[in-house]
């Protein structure tokens, strides 16, 4: 008893140390592993961490002298996962007779991680937040000559190499078919009108996104099912056909597209991407009045489009992250331009050039959130 009390009152972060969900807390410490930098008045400072294996980190802060460019450690340290609880070890330079020291980690959210060891003068705690995957920010508290002292350090992780996304997004979209150029007409009969409007969809998709080792530029190969609804009106009477389409389409396309995405900033929250897609009609149907009414095949209102289309998407991505846990959220804005005529309607049927130049393209906006499943 008298062993337990003198534990408790020696080394009271072991009191504290255990947390919940320990293991996967310390999965998520692994993206400290690599190199940090941060230039100081008194040269370059580093911090470099390493897997050592599934339970243990270990790291090194060094100084680089700027006289001379020699590196000199100034601290190794540790982090290990014992059962469920997580405990940082540093060993500085001269002090503590080059024994570690203990810091039992006491809280792990979106705040950061933090480690504290309330026997200590300085550091008590020492807090580790990652800002972005590219920044890390070091924050110490202590207590020196009776008086509170706080030291903070912003870190950016330097000779990695580039980083790899796989995220998951679904989203709405509204999209329209746009017609231009010149439509059948014939004045001998009543007038025609070709007329189309925007309606609500959906979007499912997945994204791999690879970075740069500048932070700056990306490039993300983006996939998904995409539900898309554009009100329809239409009247056409020629010598042979009469058209009419009064409704909405119900489309379904399977998209692929690459675009190069552009950060403002180092890590920075917005990004802006551009770049080509190609779409495959996978299912379309007219919710609404169609005719000819026939159960000819060719004049149903599923084959009134091409099965392929291209063009460009565009938009914005904001990185934000609205859980305590750190899922890389993205929320995106994007516009699509398709570029390709899908009319399989009016050219099948009127295919003189002096009454027919008309074109049909898919035109339309989306908003999603995605999430990196690497994070999770």
């Amino acid at each position: 008893m008298r062993l337990l009390l003198f534990v408790a009152i020696c080394f009271p972060f072991l009191a504290s140390a255990q947390i919940e969900d320990a293991t996967g807390i310390f999965r998520e410490l692994r993206a400290l592993d690599g190199t940090w930098f941060m230039p100081t008045d008194r040269g370059d400072r580093l911090e470099s961490w390493s897997i050592t294996d599934d339970s243990t980190l270990t790291g090194r802060a060094m100084r680089i002298k700027p006289e001379d460019g020699d590196t000199v450690t100034l601290e190794t340290m540790r982090i290990e996962l014992r059962h469920d609880s997580i405990t940082y070890y540093t060993i500085a330079r001269g002090q503590n007779q080059n024994k570690a020291i203990g810091f039992g980690m006491t809280q792990a959210d979106y705040e950061g991680y933090v480690f504290e060891n309330p026997a200590h003068d300085d550091p008590k705690k020492i807090m580790y937040l990652l800002l972005s995957n590219r920044e890390l920010q070091v924050t110490t508290e202590g207590v020196r000559s009776g008086r509170k002292v706080t030291n903070e350090a912003v870190f950016e992780r330097e000779f990695s190499p580039g980083s790899v996304e796989f995220r998951l997004r679904a989203g709405l979209n509204a999209s329209t078919l746009h017609g231009s150029g010149q439509f059948p007409s014939d004045t001998l009969f009543h007038p025609q009108s070709l007329g189309y409007g925007y309606k609500p969809g959906w979007d499912i998709g997945a994204q791999f996104c690879f970075q740069g080792r500048g932070g700056f530029l990306s490039l993300q190969l983006d996939f998904g099912l995409s539900g898309k609804y554009s009100k329809v009106s239409s009247d056409f009477i020629g010598d042979t056909d009469t058209l009419v389409r009064d409704g909405t389409y119900n489309t379904t396309w399977f998209t692929i597209g690459v675009q190069p995405e552009l950060t403002f900033r180092r890590d920075g929250r917005l990004s802006v991407f551009a770049g080509p897609y190609m779409g495959f009609l996978l299912g379309s149907r007219l919710k609404g009045t169609q005719l000819p009414n026939t159960d000819n095949k060719l004049f149903r209102a599923n084959n009134d489009f091409k099965k392929i289309d291209f063009g460009l998407l565009g938009g914005f991505q904001y990185r934000m992250n609205p859980g305590k846990k750190e899922v890389g959220g993205k929320l995106g804005l994007r516009f699509q331009l398709g570029l390709k005529n899908l009319d399989n309607l009016y050219s099948t049927r009127f295919n003189n050039a002096a009454l027919y130049n008309g074109r049909v393209t898919l035109q339309g906006v989306a908003v999603y959130y995605s999430v990196n499943l690497l994070k999770l």
